[in-house]
């Protein structure tokens, strides 16, 4: 029962860590190339360096972090047109788990409500962080009722390179109204088992009334 229990502790200690230190890098209290010290991240996380490690081994499978073997962990860079990539990426394989998930009976789509729910109260708390947890949170949840379990995790692990941008956007009133009011009819069209309705609302919801993003030529300016 001890080891158990000390398990369960260094799990719970390494998603605190985790959760601590991608907000960090998504509302930009860490900057992108800075190294993280981490005897001093530890104790400013209330962990130790073990499941701090652990964390930052997650993050850099995610490529929010950097590591080089003989200096450390960096926040990690974008490269010249590297968000516009990533978006054109995710495009793609989000369609794919759009056009191969299975309808959510009433159990899936009453968990969907109550992560729009979380979404709502986030907003309305002002808790920027929050918001961006149960945004991405509600998004995988959708994808996973895909069968393609290899491109939900690709697509996650995209999100996770995308969180700083999404955050910026979260900063704006308008567009956290919006998303919370899209995530209602993205269930609704779940509900009604429409699939064309699902894509027009799910497009609306990721692009506004902006261009389907596209892969920019090689010598042209970056993001």
């Amino acid at each position: 029962m001890g080891n158990i229990a000390d398990l369960g502790r260094r799990a719970g200690a390494m998603h605190s860590a985790l959760d601590k230190l991608r907000a960090m890098i998504v509302l930009g209290e860490l900057s992108p190339g800075e190294q993280i010290r981490q005897q001093d991240m530890a104790d400013a996380l209330g962990v130790s360096r073990v499941p701090l490690r652990e964390a930052m081994n997650l993050l850099a499978d995610q490529g929010l972090l950097v590591h080089h073997r003989h200096s450390g962990y960096f926040v990690a860079r974008r490269p010249a047109g590297g968000v516009t990539q990533i978006r054109r990426m995710l495009y793609l394989l989000e369609n794919e788990l759009i056009a191969t998930l299975g309808w959510p009976e009433g159990e899936q789509l009453e968990h969907l409500r109550k992560l729009n729910s979380e979404v709502a109260a986030a907003v309305s708390g002002g808790d920027l962080q929050r918001v961006s947890e149960s945004n991405r949170a509600f998004h995988l949840t959708l994808y996973r009722l895909s069968p393609h379990t290899l491109v939900h995790q690709e697509v996650e692990r995209l999100w996770a390179r995308l969180d700083p941008v999404f955050s910026a956007k979260m900063t704006r009133p308008e567009y956290t109204q919006r998303m919370v009011e899209e995530h209602l009819m993205i269930i609704q069209a779940l509900d009604q088992r429409d699939r064309a309705e699902l894509r027009r609302v799910i497009d609306q919801h990721r692009y506004g009334q902006g261009p389907v993003p596209t892969l920019l030529p090689p010598d042209a300016p970056g993001d």
